[in-house]
């Protein structure tokens, strides 16, 4: 450049990008030679001395400078441009899958450690979360959940009977979920170790259960239900989820046979409430609920809906439809139904409620141990609402 043009130019600064990429208002990548030219806070730009220094500068090629007026609008030409596809932004990302999952069934030996792991993969990374017989899971003192570069377990160190059931694991990102199951039964430990001893043994099952019932207040009250067993069992009777400690108030009765009972001398309103028979070994366990209802002579009764009939505990084979109904004395406005503390709600294929004037009902389709537990139906209108418990066990 010769010392004029550098007189000229002096106070500008020239800067050749020979294989610049940039994207186009058109989302393409476009690759093509420009030149930036940086202004001085004072003076004019000499145009001719501009020109000059673009035809013979850069390497002996004739720059353009990009503006956004070359993309915006106009006739363009395609010939110095390269259009270049570009993924969606989606385009990699894919559901949770387990590369290894849980075995359907799993026995292990009472007292000792238990393991499950699967190996997972998606993207966006997934949430993974662990539960038992539907509950969800967390570390705790006796387990340890974790979930760590890809791989989801979860440890419990010394297993207990209790610690049967259905324990699945279930990853979900925002392309969809999946879920991997098993079913956890203990053996139990015996003196010697053999499997005939375990065969011999049997959970206790519940062939007649505990029933809801209206009583008076002061009046005597006897709850009783049937249990049997292949082997020994302990039976604990419970008020509100509290243990009752036998005492001559409320008598523990068996006087031999599978009938147990629980004699309650003179009742109290402040008995009222949810009253359940549980029974278990070493193998297992069953249960019997049902709601005491207490009428004080002379208070002023509860205007809300009040059952006439109660729904009922239920002891079934897995595969079965279970069946509750209930009869009220005036519609209820809202109706609730609940299993462990957690409301129902319809299912197609497997949870059906209904109500037709003043009968309630819900139905279980195709029982399985999952839906073994403690359930209640709450009915109630803008006066009040009442309350009853029952139960479900699934063989």
């Amino acid at each position: 450049m010769s010392t004029a043009k550098t007189q000229k130019l002096k106070k500008y600064i020239l800067t050749f990008f020979t294989d610049k990429r940039f994207i186009d208002h058109s989302q393409r990548v476009v690759i093509a030679p420009t030149v930036r030219i940086t202004e001085p806070n004072e003076g004019g730009v000499n145009a001719a001395a501009v020109e000059d220094a673009l035809a013979n500068g850069g390497a002996k090629k004739k720059m353009k400078a990009y503006r956004r007026s070359d993309s915006s609008g106009g006739n363009r030409s395609r010939s110095a441009t390269k259009e270049l596809a570009l993924p969606a932004d989606d385009s990699l990302m894919c559901p949770p899958s387990f590369l290894t999952g849980l075995n359907p069934e799993l026995e292990i030996q009472d007292g000792t450690r238990l393991e499950l792991r699967v190996s997972v993969k998606g993207d966006p990374d997934p949430q993974v979360v662990w539960t038992k017989d539907g509950k969800d899971l967390n570390s705790n003192d006796i387990m340890e959940v974790k979930y760590k570069n890809g791989v989801a377990s979860i440890t419990i160190n010394e297993i207990y009977p209790e610690d049967g059931g259905r324990y699945a694991c279930k990853a979900t990102n925002t392309k969809g979920s999946v879920e991997t199951a098993t079913i956890v039964k203990i053996i139990p430990s015996t003196a010697n170790g053999s499997a005939a001893a375990h065969k011999a043994a049997n959970p206790p099952r519940v062939y007649k259960h505990i029933e809801s019932l209206i009583v008076n207040d002061g009046t005597p009250v006897r709850l009783e239900c049937t249990i049997t067993g292949g082997s020994q069992f302990d039976v604990v009777w419970l008020h509100n989820e509290k243990e009752i400690k036998p005492s001559k108030d409320f008598a523990y009765v068996n006087k031999g046979g599978n009938v147990y009972a629980l004699e309650i001398q003179e009742i109290f309103p402040e008995d009222g409430g949810t009253y359940t028979c549980e029974a278990f070994n070493d193998v297992g366990e069953c249960f019997s609920t049902c709601s005491l209802i207490v009428v004080v002579p002379g208070d002023a009764p509860n205007l809300g809906p009040n059952f006439k009939t109660f729904p009922k505990s239920l002891t079934l084979d897995r595969g079965l439809k279970a069946s509750f109904t209930a009869d009220l004395d005036k519609s209820a406005e809202t109706t609730l139904w609940m299993k462990d503390g957690k409301p129902i709600t319809e299912q197609a294929g497997k949870f059906r409620i209904t109500s037709t004037g003043t009968r309630i009902s819900l139905e279980i389709s195709n029982t399985s141990q999952a839906d073994s537990g403690q359930y209640a139906v709450i009915v109630s209108n803008k006066k009040g609402e009442n309350k009853v418990a029952f139960s479900v066990n699934v063989h």
